[in-house]
C-alpha cells in the first residue's frame, strides 16, 4: 500500500481520537485521547519525512501522560515541569529544523503544553484554537491531507466545546 494511502488513513483514526478528546469534560480523558492521537500523527510524519513533526507529537504523547498521571493524583504539574517541556520544545525545533513550517509545531506545541499544564480546561481548549491553526498549515505543507481535515474537525470540535463548557456555563450562570 502507498505510503500516501496510510498516511490518510492514519489521519481518519488520528480525527476521531481528537475530535472525541475535545467533548470530554473530564481532563484525564481528553489527555489519554489526545495522547493516543498523538501517535497516529507520529507515525504519518515519519511517513512524510516531517522529523520536527514526527518528534514533537512524540514529546506532547509524553507530555499527555505525565499530564495525566498528575491529574489522577489531583496535583498540578510544578512549574519545573512546564518549563522542562518548554526546553525540550525548543532544542528538538532546533535539531531538527527542515524549513520554516518547522515553526508551526513548535508554536502549536509551546503553547497548549503551557494550555494544558493549566487546572482549568477552558485554557487547554482557548490554547488548542491557536495549535490547531499552527497544525493545519504544517499538515498542509506535508500533503497530510486528513491530518489537515483532523485540525478542521478539532477546530469545530473544540469550538463547540468551549460553546457548551465554557460560554453557555458563563452565560446559565449569569441569569
Amino acid at each position: 500500500m502507498d505510503n500516501f494511502v496510510i498516511v490518510q488513513i492514519l489521519g481518519a483514526i488520528t480525527l476521531i481520537l481528537y475530535v472525541a478528546a475535545f467533548q470530554q469534560r473530564k481532563k484525564e480523558t481528553f489527555l489519554l485521547l489526545q495522547s493516543a492521537g498523538s501517535l497516529f500523527f507520529v507515525i504519518q510524519y515519519i511517513l512524510t519525512g516531517r522529523i520536527t513533526g514526527a518528534v514533537i507529537f512524540i514529546i506532547i504523547t509524553i507530555r499527555g501522560i505525565v499530564y495525566y498521571f498528575y491529574k489522577r493524583k489531583g496535583i498540578k504539574p510544578s512549574l519545573a515541569i512546564l518549563i522542562l517541556f518548554q526546553a525540550i520544545l525548543i532544542v528538538s525545533t532546533y535539531l531538527t529544523w527542515q524549513s520554516i513550517f518547522s515553526i508551526f509545531p513548535y508554536i502549536a506545541t509551546a503553547g497548549k503544553t503551557w494550555g494544558t499544564w493549566q487546572d482549568e480546561m477552558k485554557w487547554a481548549r482557548r490554547t488548542s484554537l491557536l495549535a490547531q491553526c499552527c497544525m493545519i498549515v504544517y499538515n498542509l505543507s506535508a500533503a497530510m491531507y486528513t491530518g489537515t481535515l483532523t485540525e478542521v474537525c478539532n477546530m469545530t470540535s473544540n469550538l463547540i466545546a468551549i460553546w457548551r463548557f465554557d460560554i453557555r456555563k458563563q452565560v446559565t450562570s449569569n441569569n
